[in-house]
């Protein structure tokens, strides 16, 4: 009984009840990271990409999705190949993303031929020793902090911002320490409420995500870059517009087929690939997290909540105003 009792004070104490909390995001966090290994084969699921090799498909600062799919299963196209991921023969401690053009199977080992997008010539060649996986899927603008982060001199940055973090949220506790305690909606001028301002700030940053992830730019320079240089990140249609106008001797791209999913798009796009501009052929995307979706999506779920939740709250105010009236 003592040590129950123990526990149960132990548990109402705030600042445990806070570093449980920190623990079990840590936790998640981890468990997350190495399940989602587990669930695509590969110690490299998620990577930045670094360079613009593989312009316009992938730009610097996507974040892609690696999947460990077996050799024999990639196909290798000069134009619908597989995007692959592979260490760098030369320097195996480089990471390169390319598009597998030819494959070739040697005394029962599988030979990669690839080519960068954006590259005028050349392809590797290397064996299946130092292939990884193939991209499946990418999430634009992300891939940013990572590059920033791991650039020299900012490597530290991600634990220093961390520990701010852990530090702020032991500061203040998530209990109020009064929980019997009716809580009242504070009130700024007059009517309206701090909730009210953070309905509208919460609405205002989410239509701002998925305008920008629709039609917006933004070009900073990306020290994390290789080589460091001036990056933009741009919104579906923007990134559209960048495909439209990517007209190179070796990569003249002549049309643009758009394809949506929920939460997700993809653009092919229609390349020249003879210099007389007659022979045309589709050249294939990745398959994009859709920024604007997603905003939109928690938009809606987000104010239906709280439309759900100020419908109840009258329906109990005058259920409670109807009780204390003079019978």
């Amino acid at each position: 009984m003592l040590a129950t009792a123990t526990l149960k004070q132990l548990w109402r104490n705030e600042y445990f009840q806070t570093g449980v909390s920190v623990a079990l995001v840590v936790i998640i966090v981890f468990g997350f990271w190495f399940g989602i290994q587990a669930a695509l084969n590969t110690p490299y699921p998620a990577l930045a990409v670094a360079s613009g090799s593989m312009l316009p498909t992938l730009n610097v600062g996507d974040l892609i999705i690696v999947q460990g799919t077996p050799p024999q299963q990639i196909n290798a196209q000069y134009m619908t190949g597989d995007i692959i991921v592979f260490r760098s023969p030369s320097r195996p401690e480089e990471l390169i993303v390319h598009r597998a053009v030819r494959m070739e199977l040697r005394d029962g080992v599988y030979w990669f031929y690839t080519h960068g997008d954006n590259n005028p010539s050349g392809e590797e060649t290397f064996s299946q020793d130092y292939y990884i996986g193939k991209v499946v899927g990418r999430i634009p603008y992300v891939g940013n902090f990572s590059l920033f982060t791991h650039s020299m001199g900012n490597s530290y940055l991600l634990v220093v911002l961390i520990i701010i973090i852990a530090v702020i949220i032991l500061m203040f506790p998530f209990t109020s320490g009064n929980e019997n305690k009716p809580k009242e909606e504070r009130k700024l001028f007059g009517k309206i409420t701090l909730r009210m301002i953070y309905v509208l700030v919460l609405n205002g940053l989410l239509i701002s995500i998925a305008v920008f992830s629709l039609i917006g730019a933004l070009t900073f320079w990306q020290v994390g870059a290789q080589p460091p240089e001036n990056v933009t990140i741009r919104g579906m249609y923007t990134d559209i517009q960048f495909h439209e106008s990517f007209k190179q001797s070796h990569n003249n791209i002549t049309g643009i087929l758009l394809s949506q999913g929920f939460l997700t798009y993809t653009i092919n796009t229609i390349n020249c690939v003879a210099s007389d501009g007659i022979h045309e052929a589709t050249r294939l995307g990745v398959t994009t997290f859709s920024w604007a979706q997603a905003a939109i999506v928690v938009l809606l779920v987000f104010d239906i909540w709280e439309l759900a939740r100020f419908i109840r709250k009258r329906k109990r105010e005058t259920v409670r105003n109807e009780s204390l009236k003079p019978i």
